[in-house]
């Protein structure tokens, strides 16, 4: 039996009575053994998620329709509250309290009919851009297992990859969303900040947490996000070619040789497929010179395990963590003012331009061996940290929406290109990328 290849596919066929939950489930199931080496799940019970999908089958039976995503299988970063699964965040270390029960996040992907199939691997507490961790392993690069697969959402984005259920839910704080879809050739969301909400999730900088999907193409991904911000989203392509801004001396000197190569020839195909490309200046580096003083809210948010059990966050974590103790509170509240100002400067900047988003890469390359802690790039070597921050931070930082998508490959490694948009346009942000897709 073929299998659906997206989510939309899939719940379609489960409406049609092509195929069941419990097919499509245990599929998934099947994925995760035949890929267990990437480490990609936190948390399984098979058992569980069969009685799931078996549930909405016999809903199906009598008629009983959750919502767009009955019986299709998703998977859940393993800092949400899931009802029947631990919530561990992919550390030793002793955790807030996290309620309710079940994230509402997750309780809407339930309530439109998902089956929640597992829990997924991720970078310790999400601090990290590599998808490595010495408490739970790496998660690998589903396409190259020697290489990394991105954080703090390695496992959602690998597990997409390769098909370990239909789609995820996943979290962005710096880039935690977007790069790993980058890494791992998936589709990656962060909604405008407070779009999903993120009660029942473990915090890490809640001024720049963000909750979204990961999935297979744009629409898949628009569908989630629909479901999860309970607002209707229109994700078809746009009517006409985009006018898109590239904040170019913001790149110089940021990319690799074989990323720059290859996102200047995609320009020029966007060009000619009728998407007009301006240059714009907004001023993205405030980012990086305000978001270190928001590690004091991380601080307090692990006060508690700080105080109690330090050792039992790895040392890399526990330094970043206890920076946060150092922050003035007058470097706080300029950064949280930075938040804003950049927040309103890329709407400043698009409406000036002429243009309705941002088009960068979402990382300077593609994904490097895991263990790398330095890359070669056009200015010379780069802490790793810093080069990719350079590129997800930004939207992060200033709450506006971003899309990721696979454009190009190299060396047998997919890139990501990002869409940032301005505050509230989701949609547009969506439609844009979804346009990206389909003439790429």
């Amino acid at each position: 039996m073929s299998l659906p290849e997206t989510l939309i596919d899939a719940a379609r066929a489960v409406r049609e009575g092509a195929i069941t939950a419990t097919a499509l489930t245990q599929a998934a199931l099947e994925r995760a053994q035949m890929h267990q080496a990437l480490n990609a799940l936190a948390w399984v019970d098979p058992q569980a998620a069969l009685a799931e999908a078996a549930q909405r089958d016999a809903e199906a039976r009598s008629g009983r329709w959750r919502g767009p995503l009955h019986g299709v299988p998703i998977t859940v970063k393993d800092l949400f509250n899931v009802r029947g699964m631990p919530t561990r965040g992919g550390t030793r270390a002793p955790l807030p309290r996290l309620t309710p029960e079940e994230a509402p996040a997750v309780a809407r992907l339930r309530a439109a009919g998902a089956v929640i199939l597992a829990k997924t691997n991720l970078q310790e507490i999400a601090l990290g851009l590599t998808g490595e961790n010495p408490w739970t392993g790496d998660v690998k690069n589903p396409h190259h297992p020697a290489h990394q697969a991105g954080g703090s959402s390695s496992g959602a984005a690998a597990a997409v990859a390769v098909g370990i259920g239909y789609g995820a839910l996943g979290s962005d704080t710096a880039g935690s969303i977007r790069l790993p879809a980058a890494f791992c050739g998936v589709v990656g969301f962060k909604p405008s900040f407070g779009a999903v909400p993120l009660e029942g999730a473990l915090p890490l900088v809640p001024s720049c947490d963000h909750a979204g999907p990961l999935a297979r193409t744009v629409a898949d991904a628009a569908l989630l996000f629909s479901v999860l911000a309970e607002q209707p989203t229109y994700a078809a392509p746009l009517d006409a070619p985009p006018v898109l801004a590239v904040p170019f001396d913001y790149l110089e000197g940021w990319l690799t040789r074989e990323l720059r190569a290859a996102f200047a020839a995609w320009l020029i195909r966007l060009q000619r497929k009728g998407a007009k490309i301006v240059s714009a200046h907004p001023p993205l580096a405030l980012a990086e010179q305000h978001f270190p003083a928001l590690r004091a809210e991380s601080a307090l948010v692990h006060h508690e395990g700080l105080t109690r059990a330090p050792s039992f966050f790895s040392p890399f974590v526990r330094a970043a963590l206890q920076q946060g103790y150092a922050v003035p509170a007058v470097d706080y509240l300029r950064a949280r003012e930075a938040q804003h100002i950049l927040r309103h400067a890329i709407a400043d900047t698009l409406r000036r331009a002429g243009a309705q988003a941002l088009l960068m890469p979402t990382a300077p390359g593609a994904a490097p061996l895991r263990g790398t802690s330095v890359i070669a790039l056009e200015r010379g070597a780069t802490p790793l940290r810093q080069a990719i921050l350079h590129f997800t931070l930004p939207a992060a930082f200033a709450g506006v929406p971003a899309a990721s998508l696979p454009f190009a490959w190299a060396d047998g490694l997919p890139l990501g290109a990002q869409i940032i948009a301005p505050f509230g346009a989701d949609e547009t942000t969506l439609r844009i990328a979804a346009w990206l897709e389909r003439v790429r």
